[in-house]
């Protein structure tokens, strides 16, 4: 067969290896990866969460079907865990200050138990004193529950006894650098003297303030001192009760767990506050001379 007869032969080589730009194999990888990357970023959030919202979390995906019927509705877990534990979340700043705060709360209330419990001859008066810490604050509450007990009757002059209560407490109030509310109470029996039973409240807190003053509290420690009258009832069902008389010592909380306009809708609900009293003493010697120049 002569060359110019012979066929012309074309060979095509496919050659493998340099186009796996065009393939898929990389996307597989890269999905791989997002995932991994996504679990890890998922185990961390957790971790950061609280104890009661990782146990929410949990029960959802053991028992979605279950969790979902007895849990109640709720758009987000953060809201939820909000939810069930009545305080903030311990993972935002206003939940770690709140927790602190409980503790040094705590802390003084051992301390003023342990101050009460180791002075001879207040086995009776113990029974009168009430300490409990609450979401307004802890409150040291000496109740009249058999009568004049910590005060003359009807009068605001505290008797002997009391004073020695009040000599325990005050130096465990002055080193606890708190600010202090002093708050005074009667029942609802008609009171004679000036001002009612305002006058009478706000007078026994004034001599409150006076007695833990003279035993070592600070004037500036004191940010209130206010007589609520009959207001304020321990026992509203029975507001004759010598029990609904008292005066307290309120340590406040500067993180409260209620919001500004809920607390004030319930002050306003109690009954309105109380009237303001002038019930400074009148001013003698020099300071008389003081009070008129300044006029």
């Amino acid at each position: 067969m002569s060359a110019a007869k012979q066929p012309i032969i074309i060979k095509k080589k496919k050659v493998s290896g340099h186009g796996g730009h065009h393939g898929g194999s990389w996307k597989v990888a890269y999905a791989d990866f997002v995932t991994a990357m996504m679990a890890f970023f998922m185990v961390m959030w957790i971790m950061g969460l609280s104890e009661d919202t990782r146990k929410s979390i949990q029960g959802y995906f053991n028992d979605p079907v279950g969790f979902n019927k007895n849990e109640p509705r709720s758009k987000s877990v953060i809201a939820l865990s909000t939810a069930t534990s009545g305080k903030p979340s311990s993972t935002t700043s206003g939940g770690k200050a709140y927790d602190l705060e409980q503790r040094a709360l705590e802390r003084i209330e051992r301390k003023v138990q342990q101050e009460i419990a180791n002075e001879k001859g207040f086995a009776e008066l113990h029974k009168d004193v009430k300490i409990s810490i609450t979401d307004e604050g802890m409150t040291i509450e000496l109740i009249e529950t058999r009568g004049a007990v910590f005060f003359e009757s009807g009068s605001a002059v505290i008797r002997p006894e009391a004073r020695r209560i009040i000599g325990r407490l005050a130096p465990v109030l002055a080193k606890s650098n708190h600010m202090l509310v002093i708050q005074g109470h009667t029942d609802a029996a008609p009171f004679a003297g000036p001002g009612g039973n305002f006058g009478l409240s706000a007078s026994r807190a004034m001599s409150l303030m006076q007695e833990l003053r003279a035993q070592g509290c600070p004037e500036d420690q004191f940010k209130e001192v206010v007589g609520y009258g009959a207001t304020r009832l321990q026992k509203p069902d029975r507001p004759l009760e010598f029990s609904n008389r008292r005066v307290t010592i309120l340590i406040p909380r500067a993180n409260s767990n209620g919001k500004p306009a809920d607390e004030l809708k319930e002050r306003l609900a109690d009954g309105g506050e109380p009237q303001a009293i002038d019930l400074r003493p009148e001013p003698v010697g020099i300071h008389a001379q003081a009070e008129s120049s300044k006029s």
